[in-house]
């Protein structure tokens, strides 16, 4: 039996839906703050704005719209990808980021978040895995002690 750790499934999803949708309102606000820019005289740098919207209707604000679903789909891929997920079993641990991959079977002596990095030691303190990740704490150390992992609320001590 293994316990996988990783985001909720509405974030995961809904980050494909979501960013794809804050890139498009982003698009549509840079068309809107261009068409109010080049009414104002102190407003800075007016050229790029004012080039923007020499673009024929529709498209100037088609192509803004378009970058910016393109830029949300990339935005959510590389959220994707930099994703850590940890897989707990009985004497092993998985780490998967992307396409990488990690086991760890070594004995565990402390398990601990350290900020925002899920940090493995092994024998004699000595430290196997440092990894940034996002994953809750609370669901974190839920995860390792079902399993009999030595969680620690903060870094042992050193020896």
């Amino acid at each position: 039996m293994e316990t996988i750790i990783d985001e909720p499934t509405w974030l995961r999803r809904g980050s494909w839906f979501g960013c794809p949708l804050i890139g498009v309102a982003l698009g549509a606000g840079i068309y809107g703050v261009a068409t109010w820019a080049v009414t104002v005289t102190w407003f800075p740098m007016q050229k790029p704005f004012q080039a923007l919207l020499e673009i024929p209707k529709p498209w100037g604000l088609a192509g803004l719209l378009v970058l910016g679903l393109i830029a949300g789909w990339l935005f959510a891929a590389v959220w994707a990808e930099q994703r850590l997920i940890v897989t707990v079993a009985p004497g092993s641990v998985r780490l998967q980021r992307g396409k990488k991959k990690r086991r760890i079977e070594a004995q565990l002596t402390a398990v601990f978040k350290d900020d925002k990095e899920l940090v493995l030691l092994g024998a004699e303190g000595k430290e196997l895995v440092r990894e940034k990740t996002d994953l809750s704490e609370t669901v974190l150390e839920k995860g390792f002690t079902g399993h009999g992992f030595p969680w620690h609320d903060e870094p042992p001590a050193e020896r």
